[in-house]
């Protein structure tokens, strides 16, 4: 027969193993999204530098 403390426990490790993932999973998005936004302004940033050396006004 299952101790039912034991059962608990079980249930309790599920959970936070599950929380931990979510964790990470949500901090991974997070920093994938970060990166794409550094890399729009970085590229708009050297398409402005570009613009200003050639001499060309921006559209």
């Amino acid at each position: 027969m299952t101790d039912p403390d034991s059962f608990g426990t079980a249930l309790w490790t599920l959970l936070l193993i599950t929380g931990i993932a979510l964790a990470f999973g949500a901090a991974a998005l997070g920093d994938m999204a970060l990166r794409r936004r550094e890399d729009r302004e970085e590229r708009a940033r050297r398409e402005a530098a570009d613009r200003q050396r050639s001499g060309t006004a921006a559209p």
